[in-house]
């Protein structure tokens, strides 16, 4: 899955977590967890495999569930202990993104495809990339998968405004005050 399948995915499920547990549309800070979580494991994994060859590929130590599950408890331990919300947000986020790297190969039946999720007991199975990760994106070829992401991602981009866009005004204050310097 593309980084915009991911995050829109990640989103769909946190919105839908939101409304159904809080009866509210989704908020800020969990909406940046939710995103940060569901590209953590490519953020991590990639540049380690593809770019600075120590890991043996791009779906390894991230998107092992055991890994996955330590890194998750570790955000949500971290966000409690400071008394901040968004821990359901980030594992969210998080498992979202192995679900989506792992459900054509679940819906094919081809269960060697999921073999990422237990490394490093089991090697991770399929080829990878031989370029960096900028590149890997830059020469992406235009197939059904990539259409398929792009609509959906722009789906959920009506979702998000329809949930009143949540983090787009905290978002601008950042932005604003960093670009906006008060005359002295």
């Amino acid at each position: 899955m593309w980084p915009w399948g991911h995050l829109a995915f990640a989103y769909v499920l946190y919105s839908s977590y939101a409304r159904l547990r809080y009866r509210l549309a989704p908020e800020w800070p969990g909406v940046l967890l939710a995103v940060l979580g569901s590209q953590a494991p490519d953020l991590i994994d990639k540049p380690l495999g593809w770019s600075l060859h120590v890991l043996p590929g791009g779906r390894t130590l991230a998107h092992s569930l055991f890994f996955a599950t330590a890194i998750v408890l570790l955000v949500a331990g971290l966000l409690r202990r400071y008394d901040l919300p968004g821990g359901a947000a980030f594992a969210i986020g998080y498992y979202s993104h192995l679900i989506g790297d792992g459900y054509r190969s679940l819906l094919s039946g081809r269960v060697e495809g999921l073999t990422f999720l237990l490394w490093p007991l089991y090697p991770v199975q399929g080829s990878e990339p031989s370029v960096g990760i900028i590149q890997y994106l830059l020469s992406a070829q235009i197939d059904g998968q990539l259409v398929f992401e792009l609509l959906f991602a722009a789906f959920v981009v009506v979702w998000w405004l329809l949930d009143g866009a949540p983090g787009a005004a905290a978002a601008w204050n950042i932005v604003r005050r960093r670009l906006v310097r008060p005359v002295s």
